[in-house]
């Protein structure tokens, strides 16, 4: 289930590799793969991967985690493990 998606994004300045369906930066649960904050497939595969695993229905909750993401993630955060914890102790309604 796609929740969030490209026409979401808020921000314009990401890059947009091609990965494969398989590679683990877009695929699978959130894990110690690396994490490029930069990297739109990355941002909407995350995204997607934490609305549903924290059950949040609507875009903006997305909007709301991307500008997080791009405006304040610290540079030490780096994979998808700890975005997901840093975002959890930083996402405020």
């Amino acid at each position: 289930m796609i929740l969030f998606s490209r026409r979401n994004l808020h921000y314009t300045d990401y890059k947009w590799t091609t990965y494969t369906p398989t590679d683990p930066r877009v695929n699978g649960k959130p894990d110690a793969t690396p994490f490029a904050k930069d990297e739109g497939n990355e941002i909407v595969y995350l995204i997607n991967k934490l609305m549903i695993l924290w059950d949040y229905r609507f875009a903006n909750t997305g909007n709301k985690m991307e500008k997080l993401i791009h405006d304040k993630l610290p540079e030490e955060v780096s994979t998808q493990e700890d975005v997901q914890q840093w975002l959890k102790a930083n996402l405020k309604f």
